[in-house]
């Protein structure tokens, strides 16, 4: 990763075309980059983060550098790049800009740009992060992993994959329904054999899950600071709306609300959004704040991460799917368990191999 001290901002952007140069250093681009902030700042938090930061960026950048990013795609690379090295927080810090050091922010993606890729936005050109093509995959270190699905588990799709590098098939165990994986698994040794290459096969388990429920009307937008309900449903119609968010009555997820505790965090849809919980009403029944808003829609996940859960990590299911991926012909090189907490929970697994 980049570090901040690495970019000699003064330096780089002397490089710059000089219209670019000059409208960048002038004092007006200030203005001009907290008009942008203000703009993209919903929620009046003085601070972006995420994808609305990203999008102010590009809007503050020159429109030759706007279009030379988006034309070649670097994106969340890019942005990444910038954010973490400006503000040094680390990858598990808060990837956040304030108001006031936008525009300097700005400068410095500019100035990175530059000494990234050694270029202006007029040779900006995604050919640069290729390297030549090495035929021979014996020569590589690493192993390809590709993850088959309905969009790719297909008769001819799959010898392609092999010969463009797969090393190893994961199965994603969520699909195994309607006789698909058994109609998968051979065609896989099957093209092995005929193309002469070793590939191997990981079969994912699923592992517990926990989603918020179903919704009881329109996406309910969590607002920074308001104060929600956080439960398990009290009966079928118990959906989530504005000031309570559900979560149905399992085995795991009973145990995540009871492992609960004031202070810790949940994290809702890979984490877009985030409530902390500020009273424990039961073992059922939670207060939160939420720390960071957005529009809860149905049946989105839930994460604890500083919480260990009383469940265990495989469920009927996984048994099931471990089981049926053990006695295959010949059985799977690797099996992954998807919510391990600790050594028992890898145990359980063995115990079934």
């Amino acid at each position: 990763m980049y570090q901040r001290e690495d970019v000699n901002v003064g330096k780089l952007l002397k490089r710059l075309p000089k219209s670019v140069r000059d409208k960048v250093l002038a004092d007006s681009f200030l203005d001009d980059c907290w008009s942008i902030f203000k703009k993209f700042d919903t929620f009046s938090k003085e601070k972006l983060e995420g994808q609305m930061l990203w999008k102010a960026l590009l809007a503050a950048l020159p429109e030759s550098y706007r279009k030379a990013i988006l034309s070649n795609q670097y994106g969340w690379s890019l942005q990444q790049d910038s954010v973490f090295a400006f503000t040094g927080c680390g990858r598990d810090g808060e990837a956040a800009v304030t108001f006031i050091k936008f525009p300097e922010y700005v400068r410095f993606t500019l100035a990175l740009i530059m000494h990234k890729y050694s270029a202006n936005a007029k040779v900006l050109d995604c050919k640069m992060a290729l390297k030549p093509q090495e035929a021979d995959h014996s020569k590589r270190k690493t192993k390809v992993v590709a993850s088959l699905g309905p969009a790719s588990w297909s008769e001819e799709m799959i010898p392609k994959m092999i010969e463009a590098g797969t090393d190893i098939f994961r199965l994603n165990c969520s699909h195994r329904r309607g006789g698909d994986f058994e109609r998968v698994y051979p065609l896989i040794r099957k093209y092995s054999r005929m193309l002469g290459r070793r590939v191997e096969v990981l079969g994912d388990l699923q592992g517990p899950k926990f989603r918020v429920a179903e919704l009881a009307g329109e996406p309910v937008p969590l607002v920074e600071g308001e104060i929600f309900e956080f439960g398990i449903c009290k009966d079928d119609n118990d959906h989530i709306r504005p000031g309570r968010i559900t979560m149905k009555s399992t085995v795991e997820q009973l145990a995540l609300v009871r492992a609960a505790k004031v202070g810790i965090d949940l994290l809702i849809e890979d984490g877009l959004m985030k409530v902390n919980v500020i009273e424990k009403l039961s073992d059922t029944e939670l207060k939160v704040k939420v720390i960071r808003g957005g529009k809860l829609k149905a049946r989105k996940g839930v994460n604890v991460p500083d919480v260990e859960i009383d469940c265990a990590a495989l469920t009927e299911k996984d048994i099931e799917d471990a089981e049926y991926l053990l006695q295959l012909e010949p059985p799977v090189e690797y099996i992954c368990v998807s919510f391990a907490q600790k050594a028992q929970d890898l145990q359980e697994l063995i115990d079934i191999m």
